[in-house]
């Protein structure tokens, strides 16, 4: 079959058009349209409800903008990469404002798995070890540990969550002990948007002489964040979610005076304060030495614009509108009789549900209705996110689609 970009773009732009119900919702809201002002930043509102921000981001034209200027110089190279460089800094500065860190404490890296691997890689792991984690935590923690359960006969103790979708700080209590060398957590689960209260966590693990990691990529941007108010020991957070930016670049950050015994664990020009020699190179003194090659520089550029974007909106605005709109919808799943699987009150804008009907019945209820969610465990669990940009039409429209998904046989 010829399926030319005419063909896919004519028949994209034919199916995004504001559906009945959307229209309706948004008819019946007209008073709760923007409420953070940020709407007329993302074209892609006008005609899709988008609620897959857990996935990855739709990005403001500040942001898109900033990923045009960087491929513009693309065609036309500057003669040093010296303004790149200077801008990870500024980077790593925006960043470390944000979570309340030291400049110093921040490292640049690619992804949110690098950093728990260079934590973990660095512990000296023997058998007679464990960790501890949770099975709200990312699938890709479990693969790591899993690695060095086989290789170096470590133990894996996993938490499970009750029936509310809660994972217990007692439950923790059970299985952390002086063996354990790491407690791993999300900030806020992937799998069902369980916001953890840190703090309890962190101060568990150094009462027993272990550390505590914490995956951030699902809270920093949505939910106010302070590492030192959260006493935790090392974080990796990526930036294509709630921080709105892109793929390739993540935040590593090691508390201060764990560094020394957190080493870089690859070797490159951009590691050490002097490239220009042989021998005897001086690696930096802070989290700048987990950097150690050529940066994603496009990717670097669109983040600096995205955090001042959301620095001007303001985090706890932002947490506290998402928020509200995200238990509007879990509220609404409750009564239609479906499945929550994420707690009452919770504080994260991520909500969950099973909804036992046909999952390709489902999905083309959302997609009819230009709908974006996350299809999970084959389709029959459903995630969505409120972000800075929706409202409550979007929350009107959604649960009258979940109304109907709720009356599917």
């Amino acid at each position: 079959m010829d399926i030319t970009r005419r063909k896919i773009v004519g028949a994209t732009s034919a199916a995004l058009v504001v559906t009945p119900m959307l229209s309706a919702a948004r008819a019946a809201s007209p008073g709760q349209d923007d409420p953070l002002g940020v709407r007329s930043d993302f074209p892609l509102l006008k005609t899709t409800n988008y609620l897959n921000t857990a996935y990855h981001a739709v990005s403001p034209n500040q942001v898109v903008q900033a990923g045009i200027n960087f491929f513009k110089d693309r065609a036309d190279p500057a003669d040093s990469i010296g303004p790149y460089l200077a801008e990870g800094r500024v980077v790593r500065n925006k960043f470390a404002k944000l979570v309340n860190a030291d400049h110093s404490e921040i490292g640049l890296i690619y992804t949110t798995t690098e950093a728990e691997n260079i934590v973990v890689n660095n512990l000296n792991l023997k058998r007679g070890d464990n960790v501890v984690t949770d099975d709200l935590q990312y699938n890709a923690s479990f693969i790591l540990y899993d690695y060095y359960a086989k290789k170096l006969g470590i133990e894996v103790r996993i938490v499970k969550r009750d029936q509310t979708g809660r994972t217990r700080f007692e439950e923790f209590e059970k299985l952390v002990d002086k063996n354990t060398r790491i407690l791993s957590v999300s900030f806020v689960s992937h799998e069902n948007g369980l916001c953890h209260d840190l703090r309890p966590l962190a101060d568990l693990a150094h009462a027993n002489g272990a550390y505590i990691y914490v995956d951030a990529i699902q809270g920093v941007g949505m939910v106010d964040l302070d590492v030192k108010a959260a006493d935790i020991d090392f974080m990796g957070c990526g930036t294509y979610k709630w921080l709105l930016a892109s793929y390739g670049t993540a935040f590593f950050f090691v508390r201060r005076e764990l560094q020394n015994i957190i080493a870089a664990d690859r070797r490159g020009m951009f590691a050490v304060t002097d490239m220009e020699k042989f021998r005897d190179f001086d690696p930096y003194q802070d989290a700048a030495k987990y950097g150690f090659a050529t940066p994603a520089f496009g990717s670097v550029s669109v983040v600096g614009t995205a955090l001042d974007y959301l620095n001007r909106v303001g985090i706890r605005k932002i947490e506290q509108h998402t928020i509200t709109l995200a238990q509007k919808m879990r509220d609404h799943i409750v009564s239609t009789g479906l499945k929550c699987d994420t707690p009452e009150g919770n504080k994260s804008a991520i909500v969950t549900f099973y909804h036992e009907k046909n999952p390709d019945d489902v999905k083309s209820l959302y997609t009819n209705e230009n709908i974006k969610v996350s299809y999970k465990h084959g389709g029959t669990k459903i995630r969505i996110g409120a972000s800075l940009f929706n409202n409550q039409s979007d929350i009107d429209h959604f649960n009258a689609v979940t109304t109907e998904i709720a009356k599917l046989s």
